[in-house]
Order: C-alpha cells, then structure tokens, then sequence
C-alpha cells in the first residue's frame, strides 16, 4: 500500500488531537464544588450580527482583562498528569529529548525529520520551550486558552495575534511576550488569551476611505429591508463605548426640564468647555419650548447647532451637511433633521447621538 493521502493524514491527525484532548480532561466529579466556586464565571457571550446573514462569524485571539495562572488554566479544564508543567528554562539533553513520546503524536509522519532537525540546530544542550515552539510551527495542533474554543484554535488566530504571517515567528513573539506557555505534554498553554467570536461588518459596509476614495463623490440611500439593522444591533457594532453610554436611549416621547437639559453631556463640556453654540441653542430651547422640553427636538435642535455626526445603518458616519440636503431636498438643517425624524429614519439618543439604521452612505458613481 501507498502512502496515505494529504486528507487522509489531516483526519487521522484530527481523531489523534480529540483522543489527545479528551485525554487530558478528567471526570466533572473530581472537581469539588469549592474548586469551581473559586474561578470566575466565563464572560457572558454579547450580542453578535450573524443572525442577519451577512457572513458567517469569525474569531480572534483576544487578551483577558484579569490574568489567569496555569494552574487556574488547568483547574478550568480539569488538565491533569505530571507532564502537564512548564518548560520554560528547561534544557533537554538529546537522549532526553529522542525519548519523548508526544513528539510521533505532533509530527505525524515526518517525525523523524523534525527530530533530526533539532538535534542539528541546537546540538548537545536543546532548549525545551524552542524546541516545542519549533515543532507546534511545523505541525500546529493548537493552543489552549481559557474558554470551551481553545481547541480550535488555528495558525491564522496565532499569526493575526502576533501580526506577522509567518507562524514560527508569531509563536515566538507571543511566547517572548508571556501569551504562550510551552507544556512538557507538547501543549501550547494561553491562560491570559481567549477565542472571541467576532461579527464581521456587512459586506456593503464601506471601509476607512483609500487614496482614489478621497475624491470619490457619496450620497445617503435606503438600506434594503433585509440589510437594515436593529438599534441594538447598531450600537454594539459600532462601538459605543464612551462616557456617553449612560444615555444611549431614544429620546422620543421624553420630557425634560430646564435643569435635565442643562445636564446634557453636550452642555457640560466634561473637562473642557462646553461649545459655546451649544450654550447658545439651549438659551433659545428654553425660550422656545418653556419648563417641559420635548428630549428628542432638544437633541436635533443642538445637533443643528453644531453638527455633530450622524451614524448610518451601513455603520458610516455621515459629517456632510450637503449630504443630508440632498437627501432631504431641503437646504436647512434643523427642517432636515425634522423630516427625516418625521418619516422614521432619524432616532435622536438621549446622549446626542443621532443614528439613521435605514440609511447608509455610498458612493455615487453617477
């Protein structure tokens, strides 16, 4: 018989990883209820964008915010074995290092080679934590982090981490920075990293301007339908993650009073200065509408004032006043922001924001 095929190899090497993962997780029962009571809940997963089939989700590596110690990683997973340690620091001499028994496991065919290959770089006195970041570059298995995903971990979640598209490099950077902890099990641990499922952005989403873009000519248009999306939606996608937050509501159907609306983030000013336009309009609000204030008119007239920007449903701010009039047919700003609050496709937020789902600004190629 031949040698087995590319695919063949891929899925013995695939059942080999499961039995090798399975393998180093115990019973649930063995773990005390104190155990478990001692580590952290997991974050709870946020809202994603999948769900309007626009692409299917990705991952990425991200840091976590509280660092994790091996054995925490460890406990989390119920990894145990005495093999289960660091190597960093650690020298193999090369009987040490032949008779390692995970290397067959890692190497798939080629192991022989891989062995020749280190004992050729590094001679009589071999690196422990080199070694194993040379062969997981030759035949990546995985990295395990702190959640259910580490095992599917990918070279390409490594390399993106690193920003280098070489892997050995990438693995060598991470370690270098503290991410990666080489096992003497052959292992590669993360317990500071987790494997986030990231919502890409809708495929009509325009990108940051290129230099041919910057001369490009843009118009607001109707989102279809299908493509429109929710205000939750919007909002997680685009970040909103500011001091504003506290008011990221709709304004409709609120009042406030002359005291609520001189608390306005936009008239407090933080630690500068408020605008001094803004000053000005909240003077002409309280003439205009008295000691019960419509929030979302206040919003849209201090809008007005400034301008600040708008965000469309494709996830494009908008900070072109022409823009908005040509939309609108109209060369006022405070009529504009009235029609389309009129007609739906304005949400004025409590905060200031104003967000147009329905809306989303494209290149006019006429």
């Amino acid at each position: 018989m031949g040698k087995p095929n590319q695919q063949q190899r891929r899925a013995k090497k695939a059942a080999r990883r499961k039995q090798r993962i399975s393998g180093r997780q115990t019973n649930a029962e063995r773990s005390s209820k104190a155990q478990k009571a001692s580590l952290p809940p997991l974050p709870a997963p946020g809202p994603t964008l999948a769900d309007l089939g626009w692409q299917l989700p990705v991952s990425r590596l991200v840091p976590l915010e509280t660092p994790r110690t091996l054995e925490q990683l460890a406990l989390r997973h119920g990894i145990t074995g005495e093999d289960h340690v660091s190597v960093n620091g650690q020298r193999w001499t090369p009987e040490e290092f032949l008779a390692l028994e995970w290397i067959d496991e890692l190497c798939d065919d080629a192991a022989d080679q891989a062995r020749d290959e280190i004992l050729a770089r590094y001679g009589e006195t071999i690196p422990a934590d080199l070694a194993l970041l040379d062969f997981s570059a030759r035949s990546f298995l995985s990295v395990t982090t702190w959640n259910e995903y580490g095992i599917e971990a990918r070279p390409e979640h490594v390399t993106a981490l690193a920003q280098t598209p070489d892997l050995r490099e990438a693995l060598g950077i991470l370690h270098r920075d503290g991410w990666i902890t080489p096992m003497a099990d052959g292992f590669l641990d993360a317990p500071g990293l987790l494997l986030q499922r990231v919502p890409p952005a809708p495929p009509h989403v325009r990108r940051w301007p290129t230099v041919s873009d910057f001369h490009a000519r843009f118009r607001l248009d109707l989102l279809p339908a299908d493509e429109v999306p929710t205000l939750d939606e919007l909002l997680f996608a685009c970040r909103f993650q500011w001091d504003l937050r506290s008011g990221l509501h709709p304004a409709a159907g609120m009042i406030w009073t002359p005291e609520q609306l001189s608390c306005h983030p936009w008239l407090v000013g933080g630690e500068s200065k408020p605008d001094p336009l803004m000053i000005d309009e909240c003077e002409r609000i309280l003439d205009r509408y008295g000691d019960e204030i419509p929030a979302d008119q206040a919003v849209m007239d201090l809008a007005a004032a400034a301008f600040p920007y708008v965000m469309a449903g494709n996830f494009d701010f908008v900070d072109d006043k022409q823009l908005i009039f040509t939309f609108t047919q109209t060369d006022d700003i405070r009529q504009a922001f009235g029609t389309m609050h009129r007609d739906g496709l304005l949400i004025p937020m409590a905060n200031g924001l104003l967000l147009a789902p329905t809306l989303a600004k494209v290149i006019d190629e006429i």
